[in-house]
């Protein structure tokens, strides 16, 4: 299985990381991919990287979350791409959009938005895509890009039937299905099935969103069985064709 996003840099894990490394291993966590949120997160990630568990297990990109856009992202910007050009990150993320926190910066969040999303298409990177109550805004900005070889994730997934199908058959991304694929109030478990498996991939963004019966307590990768065993209900499928349908699915993002 593999962790398609998780912040294991963050000071929630500061105390016991590699104690929760070892449960992620012990549950199967094949990969954890590591998405930046500003320049200074990249400092934080370099000090976690020292305590891979094994080869390859993880996976790092660079990027400026929506939410960090503020007057200084051209700056921020100028350091998260000197940090693609070293080669040392697989992927651009988490960029997008949201409109649930703060409106201040919106318009610098489309910019850099697009400004990144270039640098995708420049560098030949996928990409891990936030979206919080903007996918109206968001439409339209990642249209443009369905016929010029974009790929990546929409981390998180929280649209609509028709923005997945959108999404998924025009644009070829994926969707990001994490914790709250497991509450009773969750939207998108209605509709999931709909879409298909080839389209979908595992996330935890511990240590947020932990799956029942975590809920409301600190995520991690370990959790991603859960999120598994959701799949495989809704799909009615085994927990093991979950497992290496989704596993394909993230690994086809750099094959």
């Amino acid at each position: 299985m593999i962790d398609t996003h998780t912040h294991l840099y963050l000071p929630e894990f500061q105390t016991d990381i590699e104690e929760v490394l070892k449960r992620a291993q012990a549950a199967g966590i094949i990969q954890c991919w590591i998405p930046g949120i500003d320049a200074d997160s990249l400092r934080a990630m370099d000090r976690l990287y020292d305590l891979m568990p094994a080869p390859g297990f993880f996976r790092l990109f660079a990027g400026l979350h929506p939410c960090e856009v503020k007057n200084n992202f051209r700056e921020e910007l100028s350091l998260i791409r000197s940090a693609l050009l070293s080669g040392k990150y697989g992927g651009i993320g988490e960029i997008g959009l949201d409109r649930h926190w703060d409106l201040s910066f919106f318009e610098e969040q489309l910019e850099a938005l697009r400004i990144q999303l270039d640098w995708a298409l420049e560098f030949n990177l996928p990409v891990l895509i936030h979206t919080r109550d903007a996918f109206k805004q968001m439409m339209p900005i990642i249209r443009p890009y369905y016929d010029k070889g974009l790929k990546g994730i929409f981390h998180s997934f929280s649209g609509t039937l028709e923005q997945a199908l959108e999404l998924t058959k025009e644009g070829g991304f994926y969707l990001g299905i994490n914790g709250s694929i497991t509450y009773k109030n969750s939207a998108q478990s209605l509709f999931l099935n709909e879409i298909d498996l080839q389209h979908i991939v595992t996330e935890t963004d511990a240590p947020y969103l932990s799956p029942v019966p975590h809920r409301g307590k600190r995520n991690e990768p370990a959790y991603i069985p859960l999120i598994v065993e959701q799949l495989a209900l809704i799909y009615k499928k085994t927990t093991e064709e979950v497992k290496k349908i989704s596993r394909g699915n993230a690994n086809c993002l750099f094959n």
